[in-house]
């Protein structure tokens, strides 16, 4: 009898570590598949017709959404988009000790918008080297800002700083002063040949 009441506590002592560390390991397995399910039902909450796929990697969790009503998702130029990858965000991460990224994709937009904004840089950029005026873009999210800014970073003819606080923060696109482009490391040097010529009158 007291061998039995023994083997059966000691198997306890062993199971029940083991089935925990069984459980929290499945936990983090399906992480994307219930922020996956969390999105599905805000969709599905919103009245629209669509599907929502995951993937994830150590550090990140790409969210995908189609369907029929994929372009009301994506909203006016990508705000519902960025709502709602923000909730995502918030929750997948309000109880998880280790930070991941989250990105939420709908109809290839992100890819598209990036294109467009890489566009608008280069455009604005030789605008401003022709008219020497500063540029004011609209508000944009950090993501779109930062496009503007890798996109520009190694221009010999302007440079790009954000301002603003909040949802007024934008990127301000402003010519660089001919005397910086002459003093910079990079700068091509010219020599110029100057030439004295005097003539003396002659006198009778």
């Amino acid at each position: 009898m007291r061998k039995k009441k023994n083997e059966t506590a000691v198997g306890q002592l062993v199971t029940e570590p083991t089935e925990q560390a069984v459980v929290t390991n499945a936990d983090e397995s399906t992480e994307p598949q219930k922020i996956q399910e969390f999105l599905q039902t805000v969709l599905n909450k919103m009245g629209l017709s669509c599907a929502v796929e995951s993937s994830a990697s150590d550090d990140a969790v790409v969210l995908v959404i189609s369907g029929d009503d994929a372009s009301v998702a994506i909203g006016y130029r990508g705000e519902t988009l960025d709502a709602l990858q923000y909730l995502c965000s918030l929750q997948l991460n309000s109880k998880n000790s280790n930070f991941k990224r989250v990105t939420l994709d709908a109809e290839g937009y992100r890819e598209k918008r990036e294109k467009t904004l890489q566009r608008l840089a280069t455009n604005l950029e030789q605008k401003v080297k022709r008219t020497g005026r500063e540029a004011k873009l609209e508000p944009m999210n950090p993501y779109e800002r930062r496009v503007i800014h890798t996109t520009l970073q190694n221009s010999k003819y302007v440079t790009t700083q954000s301002e603003g606080q909040g949802s007024g923060r934008h990127v301000v696109i402003s010519p660089i002063q001919q005397n910086d482009i002459l003093n910079s490391p990079n700068a091509p040097r010219k020599t110029l040949n100057f030439v004295y010529r005097s003539e003396k009158k002659r006198r009778r």
